[in-house]
């Protein structure tokens, strides 16, 4: 992450950071809400140099997350480890990193009423595109899916016997 100069940190992936990146290319800049500022500065200034030294302190690595005895970047492993195990801690669910993308894209779709462009910025930030967020993630039911053509026909049924 880095701080956009406006006191909210930004992340940022380059095409070679995910595995659809070959395809899809550098994503665009995440900007974290203002209101996390505070807390990844204290993290930064105050908790982060502690957790850089390893065994032979060499000095600290640039990465925000690392391994900590090396100060290399997490590996997509050890990230996957983390992530299911903090989801199992908070809600007791088995959970892994593929599975909270899977997560959102259906509770924004099914409570939600995302416009197409919305959709597609999602689907960008995800490193994909919207057709492979609807084919591979979005785990509404049928019945789930054709509700707001339904919802529609009865608008317009309805407005129909009012004139």
């Amino acid at each position: 992450g880095e701080s956009n100069g406006e006191n909210t940190w930004v992340i940022r992936h380059s095409a070679d950071d995910y595995k659809t990146g070959a395809t899809y290319g550098e994503r665009p800049p995440l900007p974290l809400l203002p209101s996390l500022t505070p807390a990844v500065d204290d993290f930064i200034e105050r908790w982060r140099p502690c957790l850089l030294r390893n065994s032979d302190d060499t000095p600290p690595s640039s990465f925000l997350f690392h391994q900590p005895k090396t100060g290399n970047p997490l590996s997509a492993n050890s990230m996957y480890q983390i992530v299911s195990r903090c989801c199992y801690k908070y809600k007791e669910k088995k959970t892994n990193p593929h599975l909270l993308r899977d997560m959102i894209v259906t509770h924004v779709r099914k409570n939600s009423d995302a416009s197409e462009k919305e959709l597609e910025a999602l689907a960008l930030y995800m490193g994909h595109s919207v057709q492979m967020q609807r084919d591979s993630y979005d785990r509404r039911t049928l019945e789930q899916k054709v509700m707001p053509a339904v919802s529609l026909m009865q608008s317009i049924n309805s407005v129909d016997k009012q004139q």
